[in-house]
């Protein structure tokens, strides 16, 4: 693999985690050593993609911000993806991401860690594409797919009843299914037209320590959440258009 391949690795998965990250987070990210990759990020932090922060670690610089707003498919997207999702992590004091669907996948677009207590990392990095199937962020989107497009998909045992009463309730809970220890909350980002069934676009999660969504801590976060849901929705519509599956595969998000 070349130099350069890597190097471009290194800013993915730095994009991706919770920054300043240290050398060795980076590191077992990308696969590397830690002296493998310490010689990439020093290559980078001198052409100034990347700031290093002493032992606290690394973190994104101007020239990486600069470069993703030049060939970011969508910078509006972004730019109202990242108020809403910013104030629910501050609000709820927990992790939170945004998936947008994309066919029978969801394809992870932000990711924001909390404000402070225990480091979570947004679980993932930044275009990861993961099955509908699997977590709550991908069951709630299935749960508001029409008949028709289900009746295509691989559903991996889940059944008409089970996403019934995921779209009567209007939320999914998942409890150490993708990473031990750690509890989440989906909500679906819903666009209205004339049409009777609300086109889902994809979710928000709030994802946190188990111990913080017991029955209280369930309600703690679910109010803002279908609160920044309502918000954010109309706003993605707007920029998506019609067809959101689409548009985000032919942007690669």
């Amino acid at each position: 693999m070349t130099t350069a391949l890597r190097g471009l690795q290194v800013l993915e998965a730095l994009a991706g985690m919770r920054q300043p990250a240290p050398l060795r987070a980076v590191a077992t990210r990308v696969g590397l050593s830690e002296s493998q990759a310490f010689r990439i990020l020093t290559e980078l932090e001198r052409a100034g993609y990347l700031e290093h922060l002493g032992r606290t670690g690394y973190r994104l610089a101007s020239r990486s911000v600069a470069l993703a707003t030049l060939i970011g498919p969508r910078p509006a997207l972004l730019r109202a993806i990242y108020p809403v999702i910013t104030r629910l992590a501050h609000t709820t004091g927990e992790s939170v991401v945004l998936h947008l669907r994309s066919g029978a996948a969801r394809v992870l677009v932000l990711g924001v860690a909390p404000p402070s207590g225990p480091v979570l990392d947004p679980a993932g990095v930044l275009g990861e594409r993961s099955p509908l199937v699997a977590g709550a962020s991908g069951r709630i989107i299935l749960a508001f797919l029409p008949e028709s497009e289900l009746a295509a998909m691989d559903l991996a045992g889940i059944t008409a009843d089970q996403l019934r009463a995921i779209r009567d309730r209007g939320h999914e809970v998942s409890h150490g299914e993708n990473h031990p220890g750690v509890s989440g909350v989906s909500a679906p980002l819903l666009a209205y037209s004339a049409c009777e069934q609300p086109t889902v676009l994809g979710s928000i999660t709030v994802a946190g320590p188990s111990a913080h969504f017991g029955t209280g801590g369930l309600a703690r976060v679910l109010t803002p959440l279908l609160g920044a849901c309502r918000d954010l929705a109309p706003r993605l519509a707007s920029i998506l258009g019609p067809d959101p599956g689409a548009v985000v595969t032919a942007l690669d998000l």
